[in-house]
């Protein structure tokens, strides 16, 4: 599908889960970039991949978390957005158990690839509405 929505780096080491959230942000139009190792996705960063605008990162992941994860990427790139998939109940228990992770939305899992889609481009929304203020 054509690439009308953004990038996305998806990061899950469930290889099962990210694949089908892979190919849902694709099917839903998104280019999508999957990463089972969260230190690879953090070198991919590094290297410079400009086009991802929003990391999809679940939270429990067995070499670094999706906390560290989310931290170290944003040490190198501040203004990318951060998507958590989560089985927490709500953003507000979330962001009072993890306050300094800044984090743009948080998907309680099981959710449906359509919401996650919304989600993202609900985020590129506020983004763009921001940039014309």
């Amino acid at each position: 599908m054509v690439d009308n929505n953004g990038t996305v780096m998806v990061v899950d080491d469930d290889r099962d889960i990210l694949t089908i959230v892979s190919k849902g942000l694709v099917h839903a139009g998104f280019q999508v970039h999957s990463f089972s190792d969260p230190v690879r996705a953090i070198q991919h960063v590094e290297d410079g991949c400009q086009k991802c605008t929003v990391i999809v990162s679940d939270v429990k992941m067995p070499e670094m978390t999706g906390f560290q994860l989310v931290r170290r990427v944003k040490d190198l790139r501040p203004d990318i957005k951060i998507v958590m998939m989560t089985a927490f109940d709500v953003k507000t228990e979330f962001e009072a158990t993890f306050p300094s992770t800044p984090v743009d939305k948080v998907m309680r899992k099981p959710f449906v690839i359509s919401q996650l889609a919304d989600a993202i481009k609900e985020i590129y929304r506020n983004d763009l509405q921001k940039s014309q203020n």
